[in-house]
């Protein structure tokens, strides 16, 4: 053992040998590693013996930052790898392993406890009463089967508060896509027939789908029904196009997920092919950056982070190499799953050239996102060239402002990280200062509180945008030359505008040309210290990034300035239900938390609230149109 404080000697010594989890802090207290072990005083000496063998990157930085560690005793290595997961998803360490991925892909939603289920496309799955399938690698993805859903299966395309409150059928219905449930004309049970074929559809289990349409379609002709056989028919039909495509790459009738992987150094992804009777349906890879965690850390990380219990979990799950709980693993996935599921590590056959090849698309996402990251440098090394900025703008901080008059003002920050949009940074500032309309003083107010709190915790951009000209630049410089903050770049990006038969920027509204004659100016970029902007060349990745920036902090802006109004109409319009007084409304919002889910409760829902009765709860749900 090395030379060690007296305080982790200490530690070591009194660590019991039992099985449980281990969670290191830095020295202002932060947890920065949670790990699990079967026991914990050998695992942790492991960490600080003569020769640790352990090449991850911040067991190197133990001796700088570790300020302490503390140990929970679990009964038994299931129940250390429970915990472990649990308490990761709390604390978000920053050197455990974590899922990357560019975006969240959209899945679809169909509710089990609802009488007239519809499909709801959505971005996070919940646990709730409902079936989720995909998830869709993009959006053009999911409106093709949309579309194919909508056209041959007819479920239901409208808002519940219009199937409450419709009295005549829509279009939907009459061009014969929508039985109508709304007016009371659908057939309950056929209606459920076609939502179970819908999830034999989006399950991928086309071959089971096939012959039961078939033989729905044989049995319609029979009965001389032969408008419901021609549906059954053009059913079959647009079942068969759209397995055309599909690739049969195993013999196996059960649901399979097959993981793969592909590193170089401390950069790796990791890629996930789902395989349903056989058929690759679809397929998804997570970059994970600086982890120095050998491989099999990081397919267990992996495992605790993807089969969360909000992702359904199939039959088989195939790994790239052998891990060592993975008997563990099988018990806590069947529990999951509520029926067996094996995880295993195939060395031949069938199984193992899908690992291979999952290893193989793990290699392709991982070269098209490094260089992805390689032209997002390079365009940012040209852009700090054309603004003469100080530094590589690696981080760039883009700043809106949102308001109607002055009515509920918000400004919005986003953030790009080496030319990639960060959702995790974005910021909302609700304006606290003024109710009336002055968006220079707004935007003031903004800089003022994020770059007093940035000299606090030390955290700068290297580039500060702001949406608009000349004047929101002088807001901009005249905050941070009062804060004192020298080393931040600062710039604005102005729209184009409409220019006059001069050819200079159109001063009179009123004299504009016709859109047929328009011209505009460029994009202009403005920068302290310089009287003329800069002007980017149009379609160039520098102007594009900027531009993404500006739409997207106007955007962010947007969504929640609407959301904030909508709060405010939500809550004037319970002040307008007859019955519902301060008392009922404070009652409420006790009850169910937020405006929003007393918008989406039931009728049933309202009623369990205190002091709202059945006739009172009927005329709130009516008036918010809720669900039913």
């Amino acid at each position: 053992m090395r030379d060690l404080p007296p305080w982790l000697s200490e530690r070591l010594s009194t660590t019991p040998r039992k099985p449980g989890c281990y969670l290191m802090k830095d020295r202002l207290g932060e947890i920065i590693y949670v790990g699990k072990a079967k026991d914990l005083r050998a695992r942790l000496g492991q960490y600080f013996g003569p020769n640790p063998g352990d090449t991850r990157f911040f067991v190197g930085l133990l001796d700088r930052v570790l300020g302490d560690i503390d140990v929970i005793i679990a009964n038994n290595a299931k129940e250390a790898l429970i915990l472990e997961n649990e308490l990761i998803k709390r604390h978000q360490p920053r050197f455990n392993v974590k899922l990357k991925d560019d975006k969240n892909f959209l899945s679809i939603r169909i509710r089990r406890d609802h009488d007239w289920p519809r499909l709801d496309v959505v971005r996070r799955r919940k646990r709730d009463k409902a079936d989720y399938f995909g998830p869709y690698h993009s959006a053009s993805a999911i409106r093709n089967t949309l579309r194919v859903v909508n056209r041959h299966f007819q479920l239901r395309t409208c808002r519940d508060s219009e199937l409450r409150n419709r009295t005549r059928p829509c279009l939907e219905h009459q061009i014969g896509r929508c039985p109508a449930p709304c007016v009371g004309l659908a057939d309950s049970e056929r209606y459920a027939e076609s939502v179970a074929d819908v999830k034999l559809f989006l399950g991928g289990r086309g071959d089971k789908l096939k012959k039961r349409l078939e033989d729905k379609m044989q049995a319609a002709s029979e009965q001389l029904e032969f408008e419901l056989a021609a549906r059954y028919r053009d059913q079959v039909r647009a079942l068969e196009r759209s397995l055309a495509p599909q690739n049969v790459l195993v013999g196996a009738s059960g649901d399979i997920d097959v993981l793969g992987l592909y590193r170089e150094g401390a950069e790796l992804v990791v890629q996930v092919m789902h395989l349903r009777t056989g058929v690759l349906v679809g397929a998804r890879g997570y970059r994970m950056s600086k982890t120095g965690l050998p491989d099999d850390e990081v397919i267990d990380g992996f495992l605790s982070a993807y089969y969360d219990g909000t992702r359904p979990v199939p039959d088989i799950v195939l790994t790239p190499l052998a891990i060592p709980d993975a008997d563990t693993w099988t018990e806590l996935l069947t529990e999951s799953r509520g029926k067996r599921c094996e995880l295993r590590f195939p060395q031949r056959g069938d199984k193992r050239r899908l690992v291979d090849l999952a290893n193989a698309n793990a290699e392709t996402t991982f070269t098209a996102k490094k260089k992805a990251k390689e032209d997002s440098l390079a365009t940012l090394e040209r852009l700090q060239t054309r603004l003469k900025l100080q530094q590589l703008p690696r981080r760039i901080e883009c700043y809106d402002i949102s308001n109607i008059q002055g009515t509920d003002p918000v400004g919005s920050m986003v953030v790009a990280i080496d030319g990639e949009m960060t959702p995790s940074e974005y910021r909302i500032f609700k304006i606290r200062g003024l109710d009336t309309p002055n968006d220079f003083a707004m935007m003031q107010e903004v800089l003022m509180r994020r770059f007093a709190r940035a000299i606090d915790e030390g955290s700068f951009p290297d580039l500060l945008l702001i949406d608009g000209g000349k004047g929101q630049l002088a807001v901009g410089i005249e905050v941070l030359s009062g804060l004192g903050v020298a080393d931040v770049d600062i710039a604005s990006l102005a729209k184009s505008r409409v220019l006059d038969e001069d050819g200079q920027v159109s001063r009179d509204g009123h004299e504009r040309p016709s859109s047929a004659d328009i011209d505009r100016s460029p994009e202009r970029v403005f920068r302290p210290g310089r009287k003329n902007p800069v002007i980017l060349r149009q379609n160039s990745n520098e102007l594009f990034l900027l531009q993404r920036l500006r739409d997207e902090a106007h955007r962010f802006a947007i969504t929640h300035h609407k959301r904030l109004r909508s709060k405010r109409t939500l809550a004037t319009v319970l002040e307008e239900i007859p019955g519902v007084g301060p008392a009922r409304r404070r009652a409420l919002l006790t009850h169910f938390g937020s405006l929003k889910r007393v918008r989406g409760a039931s009728v049933d829902e309202l009623t369990a609230c205190p002091s709202i009765s059945g006739d009172l709860a009927q005329r709130i749900a009516d008036a918010l149109g809720s669900s039913s």
